[in-house]
């Protein structure tokens, strides 16, 4: 999650940019077998209380509104943009200048504010998000 302000119209009621291209997958190639316990270990995840638990606490989200609250920081921020009436931005990655490297780059920054939320990690993020973008962008375009 980073907050994309770009000074158009309307983004004052933008809440947090979020999403993944991290997805849940059952192989279509398993056995039928093999498929069914991996959709009961699936939805086993998401409705057992202690289950939910530890998944949120080890990587802290877990997106079904019925999992265990987190005690994220970007998430909480996120959660009060949405009560506030904001709305959330789609994180559209495909327009980003040479996205695998630019987003592994503030990934990493962002994991390490995370751990430490310290003034010094966040300058590390904003570092990543812009100077990272001009450096991506000119390893594609120069």
């Amino acid at each position: 999650m980073i907050p994309y302000y770009c000074g158009v119209a309307g983004e004052e009621k933008a809440g947090l940019n979020c999403g993944t291209e991290n997805c849940w997958a059952i192989n279509s190639k398993a056995s039928a077998e093999d498929q069914q316990a991996t959709m009961d270990f699936m939805v086993w995840c998401v409705t057992d209380p202690d289950a939910s638990r530890k998944l949120v606490d080890t990587f802290g989200v877990m997106p079904y509104k019925q999992a265990a609250e987190s005690t994220n920081g970007f998430l909480a921020a996120a959660d009060q943009y949405t009560a506030d009436g904001c709305y959330v931005m789609n994180w559209a990655t495909n327009f980003q200048p040479n996205v695998d490297s630019y987003r592994a780059t503030l990934v990493s920054a962002l994991n390490q504010y995370n751990a430490d939320q310290s003034d010094a990690n966040w300058e590390i993020v904003r570092t990543a998000f812009v100077d990272g973008w001009a450096a991506e962008y000119n390893a594609v375009n120069n």
